[in-house]
């Protein structure tokens, strides 16, 4: 995929705080309601409390900076490497994360001057830009990973509409008939300024809908991929068990839905309206938290806002499938190639004997056993063991190497 203007501009590597050092790191969790209550914590190897734990986070994002063991002391990694420009996450949805835009660099800077300019706190529910960075992000799949990315050929988004076989639904989805070209932001527009109580009745009568198909009624004079049909009335019971009355749950069906396989990837560039539904991954992004919302949330939505910065072009999700950057008798090195440089995210295989790996700052191993050490300055660091659910921190520019059995993800600045 092209970079997208104002998205591609170069951030600064992360500073680094003394010489090179190789130490454990230990995420902080963030316990959201849409998270898993087992994935993360089966990783992690912690016992599950009932409660979801949504994400772990390996970075030194203010919110949630991870510590860094050193001399047996545990310090925010921040102290150590300064502020990094991207952050590394584990992401395990249970349900549906809001439909959202992240804004490019250009959007981010101007919307926070205006923000600041109206006197908005920071940390107010309607502030819409919270900081002056672009958002691109990355997930990489370890289970069957579904999301919703970017808008779909309004002519299979028109199929599902008539298969359905809802009149209000297909009332609102008419713009995008009379303009293909315009109609989804139309579309949108419709659906998230409608009054309550009508939005109310189209979602009740496209759940009704759904659950005609789910139970096995067979739509005729539809075209399209016959999958597309089946998925919409699934996506639909799926997002209306997590989010009820939610007029998002129509919205939804303007994006394409799809499926990552474990190992694929998927980029979210600015200004892509995109949702993820369901799934375990590996997430990278740049350090933001700029994200405008148009559905399946509780929080503030500013339409308006969502709507200036969208970019409502129908596209083809962003798939990437991983290249392979090194391969051998001990394992394999591949990437995932985004165009911009705050971050670039690689695998190691392993399958014993030693593999180097490059200079990464964050490491998370998702599987196996291995043991890091590093060269920095002619000088070994080093080494540290790590087994499934570990992470580490080098504080400094130094040349890794591993050695073992397993997996390990390799997160560092792409500049």
């Amino acid at each position: 995929m092209p970079p997208t203007p104002g998205n591609c501009q170069a951030t600064p590597p992360p500073a680094t705080v003394g010489p090179a050092r190789l130490l454990a790191l230990h995420g902080a969790e963030q316990a959201y309601a849409w998270g898993s209550p087992t994935a993360i914590p089966d990783l992690l190897g912690t016992p599950a409390d009932g409660d979801p734990v949504a994400e772990l986070w390996l970075g030194t994002h203010p919110v949630a900076p991870a510590l860094a063991e050193a001399d047996g002391v545990r310090l925010p990694a921040a102290d150590l490497v300064g502020p990094l420009p991207f952050l590394l996450k584990v992401l395990a949805a249970d349900k549906a994360l809001s439909l959202q835009v992240h804004p490019d660099l250009d959007q981010a800077r101007a919307g926070y001057d205006a923000d600041e300019a109206a006197g908005l706190a920071v940390d107010g529910p309607e502030r819409r830009y919270r900081d002056r960075n672009h958002k691109p992000e990355l997930v990489v799949a370890l289970t069957p990973f579904r999301a919703l990315a970017g808008m779909r050929d309004p002519a299979r988004t028109l199929a599902v509409v008539a298969g359905l076989g809802s009149p209000a639904l297909a009332a609102a989805f008419r713009p995008l008939a009379d303009d293909p070209r315009s109609g989804t932001a139309t579309v949108l527009r419709t659906l998230l300024t409608m009054p309550a109580q009508p939005a109310r009745a189209l979602v009740r009568e496209l759940i009704t809908a759904a659950g005609r198909l789910r139970g096995g009624e067979s739509p005729t004079g539809v075209d399209g991929p016959p999958d597309d049909l089946g998925r919409a009335a699934d996506l639909v019971a799926r997002l209306a068990a997590a989010h009820p009355g939610d007029v998002g749950i129509a919205a939804a069906l303007l994006l394409n839905d799809v499926t990552l396989r474990p190992g694929e990837g998927l980029f979210q560039p600015a200004r892509m309206l995109h949702a993820y539904v369901a799934g375990l991954g590996i997430e990278i992004m740049a350090t933001s938290d700029n994200v405008l919302r148009g559905g399946l949330t509780p929080k503030h939505i500013d339409v308006d806002e969502l709507l200036r910065i969208l970019d409502p072009t129908p596209v083809a999700a962003p798939l990437l499938t991983p290249r392979t950057l090194r391969v051998g008798p001990s394992g394999l090195l591949r990437g995932w190639d985004v165009p911009v440089t705050d971050f670039v995210l690689t695998e190691a295989v392993l399958a014993g004997g030693r593999l180097a790996v490059g200079r990464p700052t964050v490491l998370l191993v998702v599987d196996g056993e291995v043991v890091a050490d590093a060269t920095a300055d002619g000088k070994p660091v080093g080494p540290l063991t790590l087994r499934r659910g570990a992470s580490a921190l080098v504080t400094a520019p130094a040349e890794v190497t591993l050695t073992g059995h397993g997996r390990v993800f390799l997160a560092a600045h792409g500049g």
